[in-house]
């Protein structure tokens, strides 16, 4: 969007003006000199916004991440999201973009927003399904362990215990065999309602699949404590549960670990919950039981790897899919080492865009119909990434995020990748050279 000649900067304004189809403005450090009548509807604006500061746009808690992106460096065109006011009919999730231009010999800023609330909503209820049980709304297995990550680190820099119960419903079966499954769905529903209602806002309940479940105490403080709090799940979950003109009854068996004495790692901990567990079923379940000692767990699953199989026959694009590939492998190692890993991060976030850049510019040359496409799935990864914070004191959500990087890289490469290869091999059947593209 920059203007190297007179001519060119003298159309612009004429060109945003004429737009229905981009919301465009320029605008002179923090106030607007100029918006097209797209700008304005989307912002609900009727009144003209030369001269209005941009912040007013938007919410008093969003202005000062607004003022941040104005104000950043002359680096690729930063971006922000951010509540706006949509006149007086009420807000939405605004995207602004930023990029300065020369026009009429000075430096202003060319804005271009767009409303993404819809999509705002479906990244919400995706990170929801990702990590919540979409049955009964209790955290998933993946939140439950991230939690538990959390409480050992924090239990290692305080000294505090923490204390885990891994929960079985007894007489569940019967239930869904004699009344069907959606009877058995909201026994569990209900289940999970109990068990809410007897914990802290403090606690994590999960369900971990079927019938089982698991709760973390984080201010664990006795044994005794933690019994009692087994005993009141166990009495609230015994209660009748209507359904229509009957009415079904389950208990629940518990296994009880705490940390570090029955657990070092999360995985250790949660083994031996449910070697507890398994013993309380045994001696006739109802009842809850302590863990005795750490049990030994196999090793994680490795994660995804980048090998021959993923080779799409493109050779610069699978160079550098297999550097991209051992780049997240070493951040990974990096961070179970406890290693410094925000340069590393960065370096990822750099030569992400640069290998999104060379595929970009094969697509261009050999006309890839699905670029459009394609491009899109790039720069919502590269928006993603612009919007993580790595805290350096928080390997578990870094440990996180590279392993989602890992899956997202193989899953591109398996899909829109392989697409875009056969049209660049066609392409390079008939002469184009696709390592100069």
């Amino acid at each position: 969007m920059y203007f190297a000649s007179d001519a060119g900067a003298d159309a612009f304004p004429a060109l945003i003006a004429s737009s229905d189809l981009a919301a465009l403005a320029l605008a002179d450090y923090d106030r607007f000199l100029f918006a097209n009548g797209a700008f304005s509807r989307l912002f609900g604006r009727t009144d003209g916004l030369a001269g209005v500061p941009i912040t007013d746009l938007f919410l008093p808690g969003h202005r000062a991440q607004v003022d941040a992106a104005l104000r950043a460096g002359r680096g690729p065109a930063p971006f922000c999201i951010a509540e706006a006011f949509r006149g007086n009919a009420g807000t939405f999730d605004a995207e602004m973009r930023f990029e300065r231009v020369s026009h009429g010999g000075e430096a202003l800023l060319a804005i271009s927003a767009q409303d993404i609330t819809e999509r705002s909503r479906t990244a919400a209820q995706l990170k929801l399904l990702a990590y919540s049980d979409p049955l009964t709304g209790l955290a998933n297995r993946a939140l439950f362990s991230d939690r538990l990550r959390h409480a050992a680190m924090a239990s290692i820099q305080t000294g505090h215990a923490f204390a885990v119960i891994a929960l079985d419903l007894d007489g569940f079966k019967p239930v869904n065999d004699r009344h069907g499954h959606d009877a058995g769905d909201f026994v569990l529903q209900r289940v999970a309602s109990r068990l809410l209602a007897c914990l802290r806002g403090t606690d994590t309940v999960a369900r971990l699949g079927g019938d089982e479940f698991a709760v973390l105490l984080p201010d664990f403080h006795s044994r005794a404590g933690a019994a009692d709090v087994a005993e009141r799940l166990a009495k609230a979950v015994r209660q009748p549960i209507s359904l229509g003109k009957t009415a079904v009854q389950v208990g629940v068996s518990a296994g009880i670990a705490a940390y570090p004495e029955n657990g070092a790692t999360v995985d250790h901990l949660l083994a031996a919950a449910d070697g507890a567990l398994y013993e309380a079923k045994g001696r006739g379940r109802g009842c809850a039981v302590w863990a005795t000692a750490a049990v030994s767990v196999p090793a994680a699953p490795a994660a995804p790897a980048w090998d021959a199989a993923h080779e799409i026959g493109v050779n610069e694009i699978d160079r550098q899919h297999s550097r991209l590939a051992s780049m997240l492998d070493g951040m990974a190692i990096a961070l179970r080492n406890g290693q410094e890993h925000a340069v590393l991060f960065r370096k990822i976030v750099a030569f992400t865009r640069f290998h999104f850049a060379t595929e970009e510019r094969m697509m261009l040359a050999c006309r890839y119909s699905g670029a459009a496409i394609h491009r899109d799935m790039h720069r919502r990864l590269l928006d993603d990434l612009e919007r993580l914070r790595l805290d350096q004191s928080d390997g578990v959500s870094a440990s996180l995020t590279i392993r989602y990087l890992q899956e997202w890289l193989l899953r591109h490469i398996d899909g829109a990748d392989r697409d875009l290869a056969v049209a660049l091999q066609a392409a390079a059947a008939r002469g184009v050279r696709l390592s100069s593209c």
